[in-house]
C-alpha cells in the first residue's frame, strides 16, 4: 500500500476528476476546437487516468474518479444531445446531491468520506488522534462526530443544489440547445457557479472543520497544535 505521502489531498481529487475535466469539456467543445465528442473524450480520460493512478497507488477505488467521469459524461452527453436547459439544471442539483448522500453513506461500508476530506493525513496528525482515543466510550464519541460531520456535508451539498438549478434556468432559459448562446451560457454556469456558489461553501466546509477539530479537542483533551500536523508543535504528551 502506498504512503499517505503519496495521497493526494481531497481538494486535489477533486480539480484534477471535477473541475478541470468540466473546463476542457466547456472550452473544447466548440466547433473551432475539438467539438463535443473529442472533448468529451478528452475530459473523460483525466478521471479515468487519475482513478487508474489511484487504483495503482493506493490499491483501492477513488470515489472522485468515478463521481467526476459520470458528471463528465452527463454534461457532455447533454451537450451532444442539445437537450433544453431544465436537462442541465436537473444534472447541475442531483450531482451535489449525489455526492452529499455519499458522505453519510460511507459509514455503512467503513470508509467515512468525511474522514478523508476534513480529517485527511496530511492535516490531522493520526498519531496523536488514535493515542488521545484510548477508550471504546472516546472512540464511540468520535464516531458520531464524524456522523454528525457528514450530515452537515450533506445540507452544505443541498444549498449547492438549490443554487446550482437556479443559476441554471436563469443563464440557460430561453436559449437554444445547441447555438452559440447556449454554449456560451454552459461556460458562464462553470465560473459563476464557482464563484458564487463553490466559494461559499467552501467557507461552510472550512467552519465545519474548525468545529469538527473543537469537538475532537474537547473530547480528547488536546490542544489545536497537538491534532495539526507536521506534529512537532505537540505540547501535552498523549503517551507513547
Amino acid at each position: 500500500m502506498a504512503s499517505t505521502n503519496s495521497k493526494p489531498h481531497p481538494l486535489a481529487d477533486l480539480l484534477l476528476t471535477l473541475v478541470l475535466p468540466s473546463m476542457a469539456l466547456e472550452w473544447l467543445s466548440k466547433p473551432e476546437r475539438l467539438g463535443p465528442v473529442w472533448a468529451l473524450v478528452l475530459a473523460s480520460a483525466l478521471p479515468i487516468g487519475f482513478g487508474l493512478w489511484c487504483w495503482k497507488n493506493k490499491q483501492g477505488l477513488n470515489f472522485f474518479s468515478v463521481f467526476g467521469l459520470v458528471a463528465v459524461i452527463l454534461t457532455g452527453g447533454l451537450g451532444i444531445l442539445n437537450l433544453d436547459a431544465k436537462w442541465f439544471a436537473a444534472k447541475e442539483a442531483l450531482f451535489p446531491v449525489i455526492l452529499g448522500l455519499a458522505f453519510p453513506l460511507s459509514h455503512r461500508f467503513g470508509v467515512p468520506l468525511i474522514k478523508e476530506l476534513l480529517l485527511n493525513p496530511q492535516v490531522i496528525n493520526h498519531g496523536a488522534l488514535n493515542r488521545a482515543l484510548d477508550t471504546d466510550a472516546k472512540k464511540a464519541a468520535f464516531e458520531g462526530l464524524l456522523k454528525k460531520a457528514s450530515w452537515g456535508m450533506l445540507g452544505t451539498t443541498f444549498l449547492s443544489a438549490g443554487g446550482n438549478f437556479a443559476l441554471a434556468m436563469y443563464l440557460l432559459g430561453g436559449k437554444e440547445p445547441g447555438s452559440e448562446a447556449y454554449v456560451q451560457a454552459i461556460g458562464k454556469l462553470n465560473w459563476m457557479g464557482f464563484i458564487g456558489i463553490g466559494i461559499p461553501l467552501l467557507g461552510i466546509t472550512m467552519g465545519l472543520l474548525v468545529w469538527l477539530i473543537r469537538r475532537v479537542g474537547v473530547l480528547t483533551g488536546l490542544e489545536r497544535d497537538d491534532l495539526m500536523n507536521p506534529g512537532q508543535t505537540v505540547r501535552r504528551q498523549v503517551g507513547k
